[in-house]
């Protein structure tokens, strides 16, 4: 009978195995095929259009199942009883995914090209700075950096900064990491993200301190960059004003670090720094 399918044919026109079909009925509850009175399962176009749609979710836009099941799951409490209510509740999801990652997709799509031109590099150099031009720009931030962990020195040697004036090499490319807020350093040895919304509220060392105010530096948000457990670098995005880096920007700051930290590991034996003099955050 058309638009009456069993698990069989299901699983051969979505590519979900009988055992996979079953588990995101039972623990997720996406969908709900009727039943004949021996417990076969039969699926509906409705039923089959809305696996089609989760396959597509999870494989090719990163979807997780739960989030995908609250999405449902939310559509199903607002629909009152219709005789096609999965349909509706597929046009729900449709609507609601397409419109909450409009702009995810476009934003990533620069990431993952930062990412593609980084690797792509000719020089040591050219990776460095297509990272830090590429964080500024899709961030928005004011100004970003990269600096080079030094574990003997316990330094961080800052090879390039983008700014308002442009990307290039900093004037004094080496700070003491020991010259840092505690917390800063904390997080520097655990290899965490550390950040703070308005550095004119906090006690900062006068070598630090001079470099904040020269720079006109009120807030900023710093990466770790990291190949399994060493250490590489520090990927820094900075603004001029207090709480200026939004949960956005931190999360392409994030994903730009764990994507370029193998590169970055690669390139940085041929990294130069410029004539010692501090650099920007």
């Amino acid at each position: 009978m058309p638009g009456v399918y069993k698990i069989g044919v299901v699983s051969q026109k979505t590519g979900l195995s009988p055992s996979t079909l079953r588990i995101w009925e039972d623990q997720y509850g996406l969908v709900a095929p009727s039943r004949t009175r021996g417990g076969t399962r039969l699926y509906s176009d409705s039923d089959l259009e809305r696996l089609l749609y989760v396959r597509h979710l999870v494989r090719e836009r990163g979807y997780a199942l739960n989030a995908i099941a609250d999405i449902i799951d939310e559509a199903a409490s607002k629909l009152p009883y219709t005789l096609d209510r999965v349909a509706i509740e597929n046009i729900y999801l449709r609507d609601a995914t397409n419109h909450s990652d409009i702009e995810e997709g476009r934003r990533m799509a620069r990431v993952h090209a930062t990412v593609r031109s980084l690797i792509r590099a000719e020089s040591a150099e050219r990776a460095a700075v297509t990272l830090v031009a590429g964080v500024k720009a899709i961030t928005g931030a004011h100004r970003a950096s990269l600096a080079l962990y030094r574990r003997k020195s316990y330094a961080l040697d800052f090879v390039v900064i983008a700014g308002v004036r442009g990307t290039g090499p900093p004037s004094r490319p080496s700070l003491s990491i020991s010259r840092f807020p505690r917390t800063w350093q904390e997080a520097i040895d655990a290899r965490e993200p550390y950040a703070d919304a308005d550095l004119l509220r906090i006690d900062l060392p006068g070598e630090v301190n001079s470099l904040v105010t020269r720079e006109d530096a009120r807030s900023f948000h710093a990466e770790p960059l990291t190949i399994a457990d060493e250490m590489v670098g520090v990927l820094i995005i900075g603004s001029s004003r207090p709480n200026g880096i939004g949960p956005e920007a931190q999360r392409v700051c994030e994903e730009l670090a764990v994507a370029a930290g193998p590169a970055i590991h690669y390139f940085a034996q041929h990294l130069e720094l410029p004539p010692a003099s501090a650099p920007n955050l």
